[in-house]
């Protein structure tokens, strides 16, 4: 049996009590000992999606000014997927959030991840305020150097290899279990993505597929990823080139095929059409 009503209100009551010793009092003790407890009702806390995306990021922001970033992490990434299911949708609430979480993993040294939030936070937020908003300005300065951040590995293929590897986590094959694996919204498309497909998988589990403007992501960045391809054979004549890789982790429920097709033959610097990647029992 979930929490009442009045253990929902407890929940909120300590948040709230840990933001006044931390932020007015300055009692860093007290403000532990309440988001410490507030934490710990948070699993079983009964109450809308609307009302556990605040909840989870307040928590989130009172872990970071603890300094405690893993705990903070945890909480603003829960905190997005309960907002990404709101209706009707808060582009803003739900870009603000994303850029929250841009701004832990760019202090994590994370930058590709960083950079990869930052791009989809804004674009979020943008929906909800008019092109020439000027709070939408400052944003865009504001995380400009995070965007701007070259990683070690490209920022798109050091990416979908992270979703690979949550992918391979999947131990049922249902859309809520994918899109929370998936760790951020389908909507707008990640990645610089043009479209997202989540589907139900018939003889595998599920498959996500990533459809990408040109320049986007090369076979090269691919290969230095996810290791040696397979070359799939042709179905027809003007049938897409496809090249095939697997991820497989250690203990993981699932593996993960991963089909990246092409227009014209894929030489190392040719764009990828489009990426399935399937998720199979391991």
């Amino acid at each position: 049996m979930g929490p009442t009503m009045s253990e929902r209100a407890t929940v909120e009551k300590l948040v709230k009590e840990a933001r006044i010793q931390l932020r007015v009092k300055k009692d860093r003790v007290r403000a532990l000992e309440a988001v410490t407890a507030a934490d710990a009702m948070l699993a079983d806390m009964d109450a809308d999606v609307k009302v556990r995306a605040d909840i989870y990021a307040s928590v989130s922001s009172l872990w970071l000014d603890l300094g405690d970033e893993q705990r903070s992490e945890q909480r603003i990434v829960q905190a997005i997927e309960a907002e990404a299911q709101v209706t009707p949708a808060q582009p803003v609430i739900l870009g603000t959030r994303e850029l929250f979480y841009a701004k832990l993993l760019h202090a994590r040294q994370r930058f590709a991840d960083a950079a990869r939030h930052a791009s989809e936070g804004l674009a979020i937020y943008a929906q909800g305020v008019e092109p020439n908003h000027p709070e939408l300005a400052r944003l865009r300065a504001y995380f400009a150097p995070i965007l701007k951040h070259t990683p070690d590995q490209p920022p798109v293929v050091g990416a979908l290899r992270a979703i690979g590897e949550r992918l391979c986590a999947v131990a049922t094959g249902s859309e809520v279990e994918i899109r929370s694996a998936l760790g951020i919204p389908a909507t707008p498309p990640p990645l610089g993505a043009s479209e997202c497909l989540v589907t139900a998988g018939e003889l595998s589990r599920a498959s996500v597929e990533l459809r990408f403007p040109v320049g986007t992501l090369t076979r090269r960045e691919l290969d230095e990823a996810f290791g040696p391809a397979d070359v799939l054979p042709r179905t027809g004549p003007f049938a897409s080139h496809t090249l095939g890789y697997g991820l497989r982790l250690p203990d993981a429920p699932a593996r993960i095929s991963l089909y990246a097709r092409f227009v014209t033959t894929p030489e190392p610097e040719t764009s990828v059409k489009s990426v399935l990647v399937r998720i199979d029992p391991a």
